[in-house]
């Protein structure tokens, strides 16, 4: 359980997962494959329900390859029924009508699927992210799910400026950094409890070898801003009382969520 005052818990959710060559997600990493969660994060602050990230599409569970169709082999996803992200929520005791905000790491399909759950909530994102998924470059355009983007028109978003870190109540619990480079808009999570600092990375990072050598991955929209992000990302963790999480790499997931999907500053700090 968190500890803060205002924020009452944080809940890592099951993650369907996504299997593809490292050199996928990693320059000069190929050679391998690697298995990558797609999570998605809730957080019940006082003043409401937040997530970070919407993951695969609800209408995938159990069919991967009905709903993503090529994509779903070529990543070979594996999504059981019970991780649905509408599912999930409900086990907790809530409805998809109690999320307030949304925050968008970048729109790359893993991180878009489970939108249309939200056309109610007020929306958070890098700005510029919308309008470089509608127009990409036929090398990243398959990134890009046209269902979910057509969900995303339904909410109402407020853009985070390149460069700017928005503390998103005014009282340093929840503050979304500005991350561009592996899309224009790509954003992080930074959760601060009493005891413990949480930055979840969202794309900025795939994996914990791109932050410990300042590398980037093959589809990265603007190599020098993603560089950036990563040395963010690392100064970021020299913080004593900071835990950076890697959100795709799945040593960060089974280590950051081995007492359990929920969250707090004691089971961070038992994983330094």
């Amino acid at each position: 359980m968190s500890d803060s005052k205002t924020i009452r818990h944080i809940w890592a959710l099951d993650a369907p997962t996504i299997t593809t060559d490292k050199g996928v997600v990693l320059l000069g990493g190929g050679g391998g494959a690697v298995t990558l969660p797609t999570p998605s994060f809730l957080i019940e602050h006082e003043q409401g329900l937040v997530l970070f990230d919407s993951g695969l599409a609800s209408e995938a569970a159990g069919d991967p390859v009905g709903a993503y169709g090529s994509l779903a082999t070529m990543f070979e996803m594996n999504f059981p029924e019970e991780y649905r992200l509408d599912r999930q929520i409900e086990a907790l005791g809530f409805t998809t009508a109690d999320v307030r905000r949304v925050v968008l790491s970048h729109a790359h399909f893993d991180h878009t699927g489970g939108l249309l759950h939200f056309p109610h909530a007020e929306g958070f994102i890098g700005a510029g992210e919308l309008r470089y998924a509608r127009t990409a470059d036929s090398h990243t355009a398959g990134f890009f799910r046209k269902q979910d983007l057509e969900a995303a028109a339904s909410i109402r978003w407020h853009e985070l400026p390149a460069g700017y870190d928005h503390d998103m109540f005014g009282d340093g619990s929840i503050t979304l950094l500005s991350l561009p480079g592996h899309t224009p808009g790509s954003l992080g999570l930074q959760i601060s409890l009493p005891e413990r600092t949480l930055v979840l990375t969202g794309d900025a990072a795939h994996l914990r070898e791109s932050i410990d050598n300042t590398v980037g991955m093959p589809f990265d929209a603007d190599v020098l801003n993603k560089l950036d992000g990563l040395r963010k990302l690392k100064l970021l963790g020299t913080r004593p009382d900071t835990t950076v999480w890697v959100n795709h790499d799945p040593r960060d997931w089974a280590t950051l969520r081995s007492a359990g999907k929920e969250i707090g500053a004691s089971s961070l700090s038992l994983c330094e």
